[in-house]
């Protein structure tokens, strides 16, 4: 085909961005039509980069993942492809000595998103060939902004010197996502003298931290000290704690006084009334965006009671209230609309919406127009909005 230069190359990198749907076959054949388009399309043909290392049980799916694995491990080992890659998911689902099968972090030196999903793995120690394997990919960059920890059984004290190599060594770091972060049964105790002794931050790691979001969910309680003790919060703009213990809840909310707090998720499910429920309601009226999920319908009306006596202690800044509920209301449930038309008349600002997370099957009355009807007051104003719950934090690592 003619040479390229017909037109400025800014031209066909635009053409080669608006590919739809993005798929590394197509990629591929645009690096194959000009020379020119090589870079562009290597760009987004290695962004994302997901590396499995499957169980041995599963040996009869190698076959059919054979290609792929067998792509990305070629990819991993290849210098000049390997610098295109921005976006790591390693997935271990293997428990047996799999060192030697994580590619190497040097190959990979130009992250700026890493998610380690690591069902089945178990550090039991510092030193731990496993563990260190999976600190080099933090060490080798150092540009990294989001980290994504999952389903991983570990020893505190690595827990430990994960937090603070991730605080220390990667320095622009914007968003951490922390989920099923567990100890080993035998060493449980060692969780919970963690929580007993709140850490505090070294000076190094109040230099390197610039923390903008932050998701911790079904954590142990210990985990939250720890994290605590490596990184400042005083940057942070949203957190979502979900399925945590109400001890927990109650520390990161805490944490967060100093922080330029935007947008605040909290799960109550394991609310426990009447303790410490004052110093988290007066963190979340002085936030603009709230989200709490509530397990049951019947325990909205004591939160919003508690939320409107906070109202009067000084002037808030909260904009938008949005109610999440794990189980669809009953007939019964009319004591809601009551307490968000006084809550309303307290705060006539705030925007108020509710949505659902089906967990149980749907009820008779589980339809728009029957929920609808245990809101006199609000149908009739036209306040009442239904949403879905702003799960940022999923979409987070998927957009860089």
């Amino acid at each position: 085909m003619p040479p390229s230069s017909t037109f400025p190359p800014e031209i066909y990198d635009r053409i080669i961005d608006e590919i739809s749907p993005p798929s590394k076959d197509a990629f591929s054949t645009c690096s194959l039509v000009e020379r020119s388009w090589v870079p562009r399309s290597r760009t987004h043909m290695f962004r994302r980069i997901d590396f499995r290392i499957p169980s041995k049980n599963q040996a009869d799916l190698l076959t059919s993942i054979g290609r792929t694995t067998e792509f990305q491990r070629n990819v991993a080992s290849n210098t000049d492809v390997a610098s295109y890659a921005r976006n790591l998911v390693l997935t271990l689902t293997s428990s047996g000595n799999i060192a030697s099968e994580i590619p190497q972090a040097s190959k990979l030196h130009n992250l700026i998103s890493l998610t380690l999903s690591c069902s089945n793995i178990i550090i039991y120690a510092v030193n731990d060939a496993i563990f260190t394997k999976l600190l080099s990919f933090i060490r080798h960059n150092q540009k990294l902004e989001h980290i994504s920890v999952r389903s991983l059984v570990i020893y505190p004290p690595a827990f430990e010197v994960l937090m603070a190599c991730a605080a220390i060594r990667a320095p622009v770091l914007q968003s951490l996502h922390l989920q099923s972060i567990w100890g080993p049964d035998w060493i449980t105790d060692a969780w919970n003298r963690r929580k007993l002794v709140p850490a505090r931050p070294s000076q190094s790691c109040r230099q390197a931290s610039y923390l903008t979001g932050l998701y911790i969910s079904h954590c142990e309680n210990g985990v939250i000290t720890t994290f605590l003790g490596s990184f400042d919060l005083r940057n942070l703009h949203r957190i979502a704690l979900m399925n945590l213990d109400w001890g927990s809840c109650m520390t990161m909310t805490d944490a967060t006084l100093n922080s330029t707090l935007i947008h605040f998720t909290l799960d109550l499910s394991d609310h426990r009334h009447g303790v410490g429920e004052e110093q988290i309601f007066n963190r979340l009226v002085n936030i603009p965006t709230v989200q709490l999920v509530l397990k049951r319908f019947s325990d909205a009306p004591m939160v919003l009671h508690g939320l409107q006596r906070t109202l009067f202690q000084g002037k808030p800044c909260i904009q938008k209230l949005h109610l999440q509920f794990r189980q669809y209301p009953f007939p019964s449930d009319t004591m809601v609309d009551t307490a968000l038309r006084e809550l309303h008349l307290t705060l006539p600002s705030i925007c108020i919406s509710i949505g659902f997370e089906v967990q149980e099957g749907i009820r008779p009355c589980a339809t728009t127009t029957n929920i609808g009807a245990l809101f006199g007051w609000m149908g009739q104003t036209g306040r009442l909005q239904f949403e879905a719950l702003d799960d940022w934090w999923v979409h987070e690592a998927t957009k860089r």
